[in-house]
């Protein structure tokens, strides 16, 4: 029977988010590589020994655990490989459907394998000492296991190497009953044939399936060959792969790029580069071939998602010669047209023989200058890529977004705004249920479980000057950019102003309040969104307690050309945004908005027309490239407008925009 805990046991959840499951660690994943249970490598049991929170997939970030599981043995459906030594995802059968977990190796106790191939000459003895003289030795054989020391796949236990200790292992003999082995951790595995070639361009290997984890010494080194694999040794700590060489039998602590028949045509407009090897690191093509290409094997990944795999490598035959086709190494069969301008400004830019490999145009760099890209091509990932004519050819380059400029065609006259996040910091609530800062207490959580923040500190966090209260009451809080606000104790409306002048009233979620007389007052996190702009992210911290992050985005506005005379019933507003793509997970964010708004018409009357914001495409993988646009409709004559760019009611800037419109 399942057993559900009733609590979710804190302090065990609490030190795995501290190790692997921080906020916006990069560590979490959907798409976890995981191989199925077999009882060698990844086990069939695994038993629980403490509260184990459970989710529907392995993400901890995006998904909320749906409860913990108290201490007891469950079965696996498959797992992550680092089971023994780290931070581990599994799959496992429950009365309720499959569920992931997440375990370090202390919260787990794991039945040993049920069979061991001995590789050397290993020693037995009657009991698990090494003060008692052997009773005899075994050559290399695979032996049956009946029993082993607890925890006998942790590393940091044991005796010897802390990342490969020695481990007492109980086994069946045919002739002295049970007997007991001493043996390293990597030495704690099994045998298995195999028949496969694979690629190694660059690959360490020894004379044994060992690893020496104090020194790391190996005892050579492969580069660029094509080996035949005869068998697998593999252990908790890893796999050892048995290949053949010119020069003998050894073990290799990878098992290189799998070359698998393929018979197939790949279909190509653009010229086709052909390589040697089937590898990232060979910089010069062998020969670059037209037309199609024949392919009559490849190279392939058990974990194609995993990070840094390259893509399939085509062992290719053409009339010019064979080799080696990868399309990511290769001009893009489907870059298009670039008719944007680019203005590089950083003092360096790479040039690149093909978009998103790394591999350097024959040493080439640019400085700063204006260019005409020929094409462009987005990556898998998204990411825009620029190709130019330079002088050692055609090249690739990416943009520096913080530094370099985008100007779409026809549209010199564009605004050109460059976001940033500034983060202010991570507040704690402590076991009184108050936030801290330092020793200060700084807010606090009303009835409802919002925090309120006291706004003597996010002044200065945010760098206002308060003066309050006047003699009706009210708060002040001015930024030198010129925006400032007004809140009252009790009172849900607050302003906005900008220059000292009125520029919004504003209905807040909740009245401002003043704990005690010595307080300043505190406004709940909801308006402080709204009125500071404020990005906000509400966690729970390793100790079990409440955590509030607070951060903003700000923005460097430039280029702005307000035409004073437009022929039509309209004037155009647009721009480019150079903003970040991501937040961190469960953040509320405040973005930036740009509103228009008439101001012959009242207040009451007023529509303010908003920009609207599309993503054009990533610069890089954290930042986009956004297009911004706004049609304003204008009255016969002169039209007396204000813009406004603002994150939340936060206005950044206002500037007043006379313009005449000749339409009839």
């Amino acid at each position: 029977m399942w057993k559900k805990a009733v609590v979710l046991g804190l302090a065990g959840i609490g030190l795995q988010i501290a190790l692997w499951a921080s906020p916006g660690s990069a560590y979490e994943y959907a798409d976890t590589p995981t191989e199925v249970a077999d009882g060698i490598h990844i086990p069939l049991k695994v038993t629980l020994l403490e509260d184990i929170p459970y989710y529907v997939i392995p993400n901890a970030l995006l998904n909320k655990a749906e409860g913990s599981f108290a201490p007891q043995t469950v079965d696996v459906i498959e797992a992550e490989s680092q089971w023994s030594g780290g931070g581990n995802w599994w799959k496992i059968h429950t009365d309720i459907g499959d569920r992931w977990i997440k375990t370090a190796p202390w919260q787990i106790e794991v039945p040993p394998p049920t069979t061991l191939t001995l590789m050397d000459i290993t020693p037995l003895y009657a009991k698990p000492s090494d003060k008692v003289e052997p009773t005899a030795a075994l050559s290399p054989q695979d032996v049956t296991v009946v029993d082993a020391e607890k925890g006998w796949f942790r590393n940091g236990s044991g005796t010897g190497d802390v990342f490969n200790p020695m481990k007492w292992i109980k086994i069946h003999t045919t002739w002295l009953g049970d007997q007991w082995i001493h043996v390293k951790l990597d030495q704690i595995g099994t045998f298995h044939k195999a028949d496969q070639m694979s690629y190694f361009s660059n690959v360490y290997y020894n004379l044994k399936p060992q690893f020496d984890y104090q020194t790391y010494q190996t005892d050579g080194t492969l580069s660029n060959q094509f080996l035949h694999i005869t068998g697998k040794y593999r252990s908790v700590l890893g796999t050892y792969y048995q290949i053949e060489t010119n020069e003998g039998t050894k073990w290799a602590l990878s098992g290189g790029q799998p070359i698998a028949a393929e018979s197939k045509t790949i279909k190509r407009t653009h010229p086709s580069a052909l390589y040697t090897y089937p590898s990232q690191f060979e910089d010069e093509p062998k020969i670059i071939v037209t037309g199609d290409l024949t392919v009559f094997e490849k190279t392939y990944s058990e974990f194609p998602n995993s990070y840094g795999y390259e893509g399939d490598w085509y062992h290719v035959r053409t009339a010019q010669g064979e080799g080696w086709f990868n399309p990511r190494f290769a001009e893009p069969e489907d870059a298009v047209t670039e008719t944007a301008t680019l203005q590089l400004n950083a003092g360096i830019t790479t040039l690149f023989r093909y978009p998103n490999t790394g591999i350097i145009l024959n040493h080439g760099q640019l400085g700063p200058q204006t260019l005409h890209p020929v094409a462009a091509w987005t990556d898998p990932n998204g990411v825009r890529w620029f190709q130019i004519n330079t002088f050692v050819g055609k090249a690739w380059i990416q943009i520096q977004p913080y530094i370099d400029r985008i100007v779409l065609k026809d549209r010199e006259s564009d605004m050109q705004m460059i976001g940033d996040t500034n983060y202010s910091g991570d507040f704690y609530m402590n076991d009184q249920g108050v936030f801290t800062y330092g020793n200060d207490p700084i807010g606090y959580d009303n009835l409802q479980g919002e925090p309120f923040f006291d706004t003597s500190f996010l002044a200065g966090m945010y760098h206002y000057d308060i003066k309050g209260p006047d003699v009706e009451g009210w708060w002040t809080y001015t930024n030198t950019s010129g925006y400032a606000f007004q809140i009252k104790t009790g009172e849900l409306q607050a302003r906005t102003l900008w220059d000292g002048h009125l520029a919004k009233q504003v209905t807040l979620a909740s009245a401002p309040v003043i704990p005690t007389k010595k307080s300043s007052p505190h406004l709940g996190l909801t308006d402080i969104r709204t009125l500071l702009g404020a990005t906000t992210n509400v966690f729970t911290g390793y100790n079990g307690n409440k955590v509030v992050n607070l951060s903003a985005h700000q923005y460097n506005i430039s280029n702005l050309q307000f035409p004073s005379i437009v022929e039509n019933d309209h004037a155009q507003l647009s721009g480019v945004i150079y903003d970040g793509r991501y937040d961190e997970t469960n953040s509320i964010v405040q973005t930036l908005q740009i509103t228009v708004k008439n101001r012959d018409s009242n207040e009451s009357s007023t529509t303010e027309h908003v920009a609207a914001m599309t993503l054009l495409y990533d610069l890089s993988y954290h930042y986009g490239l956004y297009d911004i646009s706004l049609n304003q409709p204008l009255k016969p004559g002169m039209n007396h407008l204000t813009v406004v760019f603002k994150v939340g009611e936060r206005i950044l800037l206002q500037r007043d925009w006379d313009v005449t419109s000749s339409a009839k």
